[in-house]
């Protein structure tokens, strides 16, 4: 038995039959069971509201109310404490009455004594513990149940984000290699088109290569298609530096009226050829920008020759300079072939087109505004498309912070006056035969004595015998790489020091510091062209050789 004694409730209306029920319990273990009693149906409801009982005894009869009655009470009232009805006599129809209503047992009063009372107590109380420990152990597990299902339904759902997220990313990559596979096929376009123009202006400058004239005009195709493919490698080159963070800027004031100026000079070309009207408009007032004149000069142009491109021969593109709350407004509008409304939102994107075709009319990588979006933004500025639709025109507009204080025009450098070029012994290492010989050509108009090398190994054996105070190096050869020659060159012990400049196709910041650290004094991307030779030789022409 436990400590405290069993609380016990008797509802009893007759005297005499709860002193027979008080002298049962007085026969009981003593401390083991605690006996109150009600008289009347109404303090039997008042207890239950309070429940404050282990057991309850209660008489059939009471009054004009039934024991019944009084249990289908303590189920409304939430009493689940257990109940025994006690009766005068036994009645088949009310012991069932008794027991559907939930009684524990039913015990007759005549001839009841206290052990028959304890026996039905004691196994009304082991009902009540299965009961509590099974609704107790329902309870535990419908939580269990809730907490799992609300466990699998958070990983249910975050399986469905996780679907939703690879769906996205396979969709990502799918459209990804879709982007790329048309972006090869429009490099190779691209990059076939000028080749073929110098393939065959090639061939027709040898059959008739006396024919003055056509040579001459050759020479012109050849030196523009040669800028197309220049341009198209500066854009690959600059996605390349967008792509790896590494694009960066010189800023300085700039007046961007001289950036206008220069990016109609860099468009003439693409303008006249299609013969459009370019017409400019800029403000009377000095507008100046903290930003790399060089890079601002490209978005300006890039946009001059993207609305060249896209307006049919004969069209008009006007080019506008403005100051509007403190900002410079630069706008290109044309009258070209407009924008579809679906491709505006995403015309800035790497490799969007306009003209999707696949003719492929208008060339072009689809990459240039790409580029310009980047370098607007990388000044801290904002750029804009506009288009009515198809057929309807485009209008691009810059806006750029405009400095707070216009800055003084720099004062105008004095002319340099240019000596004659000096004349120096010069060697050519490369493996690519035609690459040295048209250089070694070159610089033999520029007055240089020059010897060529197809490797490196024959370039250290020609150090020795001709002992050039230029040496031009490829980088990438078979056998020695030009880092491997600068650095058994710059090891060995001479009575002079060559000026050594490495050239290659690769221009990233991370392969000039490869250069230099391998030995090179300089490092230049191809192509190489004669104003540059030119100030190769003057550099080292000022350097003392020993």
């Amino acid at each position: 038995m436990p400590d405290a004694p069993v609380r016990v409730l008797l509802v009893e209306d007759d005297d005499d039959d709860y002193l027979l029920a008080r002298d049962l319990f007085a026969e009981l273990p003593p401390g083991a069971y605690h006996l109150d009693r009600v008289a009347t149906y109404e303090s039997a409801l008042q207890a239950l509201d309070e429940c404050d009982h282990d057991l309850y005894l209660v008489d059939y009869r009471l009054g004009g109310r039934t024991g019944v009655e009084l249990l289908a009470e303590m189920h409304r009232r939430d009493c689940t404490a257990p109940m025994i009805i006690l009766t005068g006599q036994r009645e088949r129809e009310v012991d069932l009455l008794a027991m559907r209503a939930g009684a524990v047992d039913f015990l007759i009063k005549s001839g009841l004594d206290a052990n028959t009372m304890e026996r039905s107590m004691r196994y009304a109380l082991a009902q009540k513990r299965l009961e509590d420990d099974i609704r107790q152990s329902n309870l535990l597990l419908e939580e269990r149940v809730r907490r799992r299902t609300a466990e699998l339904a958070s990983v249910n759902e975050a399986l469905r984000g996780e679907v939703a997220e690879r769906n996205r990313i396979e969709e990502k990559l799918r459209l990804a290699d879709r982007r790329k596979d048309e972006f090869l096929a429009t490099l190779a376009h691209e990059l076939r088109n000028p080749l073929a123009a110098l393939s065959a202006a090639t061939e027709l400058i040898t059959a008739e290569p006396t024919n003055a004239q056509q040579v001459e005009q050759l020479i012109q195709i050849m030196s523009r298609q040669l800028e197309q493919l220049a341009r198209l490698i500066d854009d690959l080159v600059d996605a390349s530096r967008i792509n790896s963070g590494k694009l960066q800027l010189r800023l300085a004031p700039v007046c961007l009226a001289e950036v206008l100026q220069m990016a109609v000079d860099a468009s003439r070309p693409a303008m006249e050829s299609a013969q459009h009207t370019l017409a400019s408009l800029l403000p009377s007032e000095r507008l100046m920008v903290l930003g790399d004149q060089m890079r601002l000069t490209q978005i300006v142009s890039n946009l001059l020759i993207n609305a060249a491109k896209y307006t049919p021969r004969g069209g008009r593109i006007e080019l506008s300079l403005m100051s509007a709350n403190g900002a410079a407004v630069i706008t290109v509008r044309d009258n070209g072939i407009g924008i579809p409304a679906a491709m505006q939102t995403r015309i800035f994107e790497l490799f969007a087109q306009v003209d999707a075709s696949t003719t492929r009319s208008r060339g072009g990588l689809g990459i240039g505004l790409t580029i310009v979006r980047t370098l607007v933004e990388l000044h801290g500025g904002s750029i804009h498309c506009a288009s009515e639709g198809p057929g309807q025109g485009s209008e691009f507009t810059v806006r750029l912070s405009l400095l707070q204080t216009p800055a003084e025009p720099a004062a105008a450098a004095p002319e340099t006056v240019k000596h004659p070029l000096p004349s120096l012994r010069v060697l050519i290492v490369d493996d690519n035969e035609s690459a040295a010989h048209l250089m070694g050509r070159l610089m033999q108009q520029l007055g240089q004595d020059v010897r060529l090398a197809r490797t490196a190994f024959a370039g250290l054996e020609l150090v020795t015998k001709f002992a050039p105070e230029l040496i031009i190096s490829d980088v990438g050869m078979p056998g020695m790489s030009g880092y491997e020659f600068a650095r058994a060159l710059r090891s060995r012990d001479l009575p002079w020091r060559p000026y050594l400049v490495a050239i290659t196709g690769y221009g990233q910041e991370s392969d000039r510091q490869e250069a230099l650290a391998a030995g090179f004094d300089r490092h230049l991307t191809k192509p190489v062209g004669v104003d540059t030779l030119e100030e190769l030789l003057r550099a080292r022409g000022g350097r003392p050789s020993g």
